[in-house]
């Protein structure tokens, strides 16, 4: 073999190494992308001493969270979705009705429910 036979395959070798990194490295930054775009969702209850009671479900990731369906459930019984009229319903259950507040405006998280005793 004379020298530029061995450097026209070392070139070779070279070019196929490169090309099986440049394939993996793009398919773990793919993989990483898509794991970083993800919602994260989060219930934060409160109820601070003297203060008002509240339920709030936050998404603490980077993708959008896309809520298609919600259930609220006392005592294994279902009282239907998660909207004033259901919670209207878990209040008059209650012996002492509370002060509350229930949103309903549109907003990119689901309704916020607060009360207070």
């Amino acid at each position: 073999m004379n020298a530029e036979t061995v450097t026209a395959v070392c070139a070779v070798v070279i070019a196929v190494a490169s090309l099986v990194v440049s394939v993996y490295q793009t398919h773990a930054m793919r993989q990483h992308n898509r794991h970083s775009v993800r919602p994260i969702l989060q219930l934060h209850r409160g109820w601070p001493p003297g203060g008002t009671a509240g339920i709030r479900l936050i998404n603490s990731g980077l993708g959008p969270a896309v809520i298609v369906d919600s259930t609220l459930t006392v005592d294994d019984e279902v009282l239907g979705g998660w909207n004033a009229r259901s919670v209207d319903r878990v209040r008059d259950r209650l012996s002492v009705r509370p002060s509350a507040v229930t949103s309903t405006k549109e907003r990119s998280s689901p309704p916020i429910t607060s009360s207070t005793c």
